[in-house]
Parts: structure tokens; C-alpha cells; sequence
């Protein structure tokens, strides 16, 4: 019986002596399991091809100046975890996570254009007068009158490639006896709101400098006044206004960013990228005009509309032509949107194009 007893402890005594002598071992006799550094590795080399073809700078498609240095700093930092074998797999999946949020950062540091979904149309004047958005607004270099009082005449003289503000030939449009672009009709320059942005240079002191207009004040007519002030036009559905920018001037021979916008109430002028003039006594949603009239870069008019009978109920005189009424000056990267853009947004356009 005795005998029996023992031949059954036996295995648990073998089983705890196998106890305590794993129990015995030392640390260092443990089998180590490596941490998993694959998701690192692929995102390390993922950031790395990104980081390398990003350019800082302050066009669309550029990463805002300096934004590369932290995202720098994360990648060293995975890097530098993933090449050691000491770090547990908290330690490379925390490593991992700093790295993606870095990328999070980074990524919000992207220049984007301005509005894109708003911009009706761009006039980049890149050799031609094409518009640059995808919405095909193009634009046609036409002559146009210069003729005193009734007489309409012609200018006989094309708008002209020149060299930008930035002395890059071919790049900008000069105007000069009557010259000015044409583009067909589309209700999309018709908004209820709008934003005009443009670089120009007026040449003298002519009233009558007409940067933009489409069917003259029962549309909108954006124009330089004698004393360089910007100066707005427009119908409503409460009547017509006029405003200026007040103290805002655009000097002789200067190459400077304009903008105007407008929604129901507010009425606003910039200059370089800074609002000079805010009217809030203008109500009501722009107009859509009587009938399609072709817009004007240039003129007030289209050279056929001149002294022709209207056809939407307009006043029987409204066509009729008073005299020169056509920009003197080189105009370059005009925008035009269908809302009215915030001051920062502006700024952001004057930032863009202030330098290549």
C-alpha cells in the first residue's frame, strides 16, 4: 500500500521538482519574442518618398515654409526606433502612431488655390486669353472704338502680350485705343454674389479705366475711376449703387492686386491683398441681367452692342455709346468668383500671386 501511495505522488512530485527548477531559471534564459517593425518600415519608407518630393513655398501645391522640419523630426525619430531591437511592441506601434499624426500635421500644411468650387473663371493671360479653369470661359483679343461723342470708330488695335509684373514675357494683356477681350455670354457671370480679383497697371488718369463689365450698370461695371480709385456698378434686385474705395488708389504705372466682392449687404475693396473699404448701405441679391450681352475685359461694351436697339425691355438709348470708355493699362490673372470671398481669402490670393 505504501508502495502504491508513492508510485502515485510520484509524477507530482516530478511535475513540481520541473516547477522549481523553471522557477529557478535566471531572466536571461527567457526566449525573447521580437517586436513586429513591418507597418513602421512600410510607413517610414511611404513618408520618406513623400518628404523628399515635397517643395515649401507659398504657391497651391506647395507645403506653408518651415512645415517640414517636424515632420523631419518624427521621421528620424521612427527611423532611429525601428533600427533597435531593445523596444518592445508598445514602444514601435507608439512610434508608429507619432509618425502617421506628424503626416496629419504635414498634410494640413498643403497651400491649396482659393475656392476652386466658386472660381467661375481664371485669366491667367499665359499667351493667350483662355480661361485656366475647366469651366472653357475663353476669351477673344478684339479691337474696339475709341471714337468721341456718338461715333463709335475703331481703335484698330488688338490687345498685346507684354511681360508680367514679374518681367516674364508673353504673360500679360496691354490695352491700349480701344483694345479689349470678349468673352461669350454665360449666366454663371450672373451670380448673386461675386468676387472680382485682378493685377493691373492704368497708364494715366482716365475715369473711365473699365477693367470688367457685363452689360454696363443693369449687369455690373468694375472700373478705375480719374483719381485711381476702384469703382463698382451693379443692380440689384432693389435698384442700382455706386461705390468707390474711397482712400484706396491704385497708382500710375504700378502693378497692383484689386479686388472687389459683393453679397446682399456688404460691398468691399482691396488693395495688395488688404481691404481698404467696406459699404454696407447696398442691399439685395445681384440682378440677372435682361438679355445676354457678351463680357468686357477692357471696354464697358462689346463692340457690336454699341447703338443697337435692346431687345429685353431695356430703355430704348441703353446700348447707345457716350465716348471712350475703355482701360488704358496692362491687366494680368484675373479671377472671378460666384461668392463673395473673406478677407482672408483674399489675402491668401494676394499671396499666391504677389511673387512666382
Amino acid at each position: 500500500m505504501k508502495r502504491y501511495f508513492f508510485l502515485l505522488l510520484l509524477p507530482w512530485l516530478l511535475g513540481g521538482t520541473a516547477v522549481l527548477s523553471a522557477c529557478s531559471d535566471s531572466d536571461d534564459d527567457t526566449p525573447q519574442v521580437a517586436a513586429d517593425t513591418s507597418r513602421l518600415a512600410a510607413l517610414i519608407d511611404s513618408v520618406t518618398v513623400g518628404y523628399n518630393a515635397a517643395v515649401e513655398g507659398n504657391k497651391p501645391g506647395n507645403y506653408a515654409t518651415g512645415s517640414k522640419a517636424p515632420l523631419k523630426t518624427a521621421l528620424d525619430l521612427a527611423t532611429s526606433t525601428r533600427g533597435n531591437n531593445q523596444y518592445t511592441q508598445l514602444q514601435i506601434d507608439n512610434a508608429t502612431a507619432n509618425l502617421r499624426r506628424a503626416v496629419a500635421a504635414f498634410r494640413g500644411s498643403l497651400i491649396e488655390d482659393v475656392s476652386v468650387a466658386n472660381l467661375v473663371a481664371q485669366w491667367k493671360f499665359e499667351g493667350n486669353a483662355n480661361d485656366a479653369t475647366a469651366n472653357g470661359h475663353n476669351g477673344t483679343p478684339k479691337t474696339g472704338p475709341t471714337g468721341p461723342g456718338a461715333a463709335p470708330g475703331d481703335g484698330a488695335t488688338l490687345p498685346k502680350l507684354v511681360a508680367d509684373r514679374f518681367n516674364r514675357p508673353n504673360q500679360a494683356y496691354e490695352f491700349t485705343n480701344g483694345a479689349y477681350i470678349e468673352v461669350p455670354y454665360a449666366a454663371a457671370f450672373n451670380p448673386p454674389a461675386m468676387t472680382i480679383s485682378l493685377w493691373c497697371k492704368r497708364f494715366d488718369s482716365n475715369d473711365a479705366n473699365y477693367l470688367l463689365s457685363l452689360n454696363r450698370w443693369n449687369g455690373f461695371k468694375f472700373q478705375l475711376q480719374g483719381a485711381g480709385k476702384p469703382f463698382l456698378t451693379a443692380t440689384t434686385t432693389t435698384g442700382i449703387f455706386d461705390r468707390d474705395a474711397e482712400s484706396g488708389v491704385v497708382a500710375v504705372n504700378t502693378w497692383t492686386h484689386v479686388v472687389t466682392s459683393y453679397v446682399d449687404g456688404t460691398l468691399k475693396f482691396y488693395l495688395n491683398g488688404a481691404l481698404v473699404k467696406t459699404w454696407t448701405n447696398v442691399q439685395g441679391p445681384m440682378k440677372t441681367i435682361p438679355e445676354p450681352v457678351p463680357l468686357a475685359i477692357g471696354q464697358q461694351l462689346p463692340k457690336e452692342t454699341y447703338n443697337r436697339a435692346p431687345t429685353a425691355g431695356q430703355a430704348a438709348g441703353y446700348f447707345e455709346y457716350y465716348g471712350p470708355a475703355f482701360f488704358k493699362g496692362q491687366i494680368d490673372d484675373i479671377r472671378f468668383y460666384n461668392r463673395a470671398l473673406t478677407d482672408a481669402e483674399v489675402t491668401s490670393i494676394y499671396t499666391i500671386e504677389n511673387t512666382l
